[in-house]
């Protein structure tokens, strides 16, 4: 808990100022979701705006995606609780590039992180790399678990939750899949959120 508590007083707006220890805002709503593919995809990211690419140079990490938090609300990554299997989330995650035809599926290592609206303060939550995180997009039995990550401190408003790729070769992402890949690039990444009281 204390190490919890200087985490905290570090991130400062990350977690909309508010201690994970401190009693914080009254909290009137909680749900669970899973963000796909459309939550996460931003245009503000895009190195080729034309084409809604992203640039993914090989052995350096780089936001391909990241979700906004929504006035009066927090949100952790993950939901349920740890060996609830049927309770818990799982995330399952296929890059693909943009391969003329049929796209291609890219492989690197993916890390979740915490971020403040202005970028300046980031928490790593997990690494992983492609190959573990699209084991069987129709069977969680073959998907890595995903809890609530409750040793993190909450994200804020206009914070971000985000996904980071480094990639094995400098490569292309595309916006979504063409050819025999089309539908295959599934962004599934468990969340719980909790509404807050206004002002």
């Amino acid at each position: 808990m204390q190490q919890l508590g200087v985490l905290g007083n570090l991130l400062g707006g990350l977690m909309g100022g508010v201690a994970p220890q401190a009693a914080g805002p009254q909290v009137i709503g909680r749900y669970q979701r899973s963000l796909a593919h459309t939550d996460w995809w931003d245009s503000a990211l895009e190195t080729d705006t034309s084409n809604h690419e992203i640039t993914c140079t090989a052995g350096q990490f780089v936001v391909i995606g990241r979700y906004q938090v929504k006035p009066r609300q927090r949100i952790h990554f993950g939901f349920g609780i740890a060996g609830q299997d049927a309770n818990q989330g799982y995330m399952y995650l296929a890059l693909y590039d943009d391969t003329a035809t049929n796209s291609v599926l890219e492989e690197g290592k993916v890390r979740l992180t915490l971020r403040s609206y202005d970028n300046f303060r980031i928490v790593p939550v997990g690494e992983w790399r492609t190959e573990q995180l699209r084991g069987d997009k129709n069977d969680k039995a073959k998907q890595i678990a995903l809890p609530e990550q409750v040793q993190f401190p909450w994200v804020g408003e206009d914070s971000y939750l985000a996904i980071e790729f480094c990639s094995d070769a400098t490569d292309d992402l595309i916006i979504a899949a063409i050819g025999t890949a089309a539908g295959e690039d599934v962004w599934n990444l468990p969340v719980t959120i909790e509404v807050l009281a206004g002002a």
